[in-house]
């Protein structure tokens, strides 16, 4: 977050660099309030590749997909540190390659985090449907995976992150 942790990100990278860690750093998504993200507070993944720059070369690392997420990875030269950019708000290509999923703390299944939509798990855990009901709930859930967060359409959370887990 811009004027709160960005000066926080170089000391990550020598971390991640010394124990052979990747990094990802996602940019601020309104997953709580949509009056997090002002110009004061949100710092946009370009920016943090600039920080980075002037101290590293970034190398596009285009085949690298760590656990299949929307990561871009760079690798910096002279450190050897692999960071993964998460660009969710500025990446207009983000919902492309993000294949994320999340199990809610109350048992729904949420396609999407930039989206309201949610299937309940529990109905067919309690109807005793077994492994097959489970499978067309996740199916489903699949099927209505959205083309794109809403995060850019000024989007309301409604539920905080703590209730959708991560």
């Amino acid at each position: 977050m811009r004027g709160v942790n960005e000066g926080e990100i170089w000391p990550l990278v020598l971390f991640a660099a010394e124990h052979r860690f990747p990094l990802r750093l996602i940019e601020l998504m309104p997953l709580t309030t949509a009056e997090v993200l002002t110009d004061k507070n949100f710092l946009p993944i370009g920016e943090a590749m600039s920080l980075l720059a002037r101290r590293d070369d970034l190398v596009p690392q285009p085949e690298t997909r760590i656990g299949h997420g929307p990561a871009t990875y760079y690798l910096l030269k002279q450190t050897g540190a692999l960071i993964g950019f998460i660009g969710a708000l500025t990446n207009l290509h983000f919902c492309d390659h993000c294949n994320k999923m999340r199990l809610t703390s109350d048992g729904k299944i949420r396609p999407c985090l930039g989206n309201h939509g949610e299937l309940d798990l529990r109905v067919a855990l309690r109807n005793g449907g077994g492994d097959d009901a489970l499978r067309e709930v996740f199916l489903e859930a699949l099927r209505l995976k959205p083309l794109e967060h809403q995060f850019r359409n000024q989007y309301q959370p409604q539920r905080p992150m703590t209730a959708i887990g991560g």
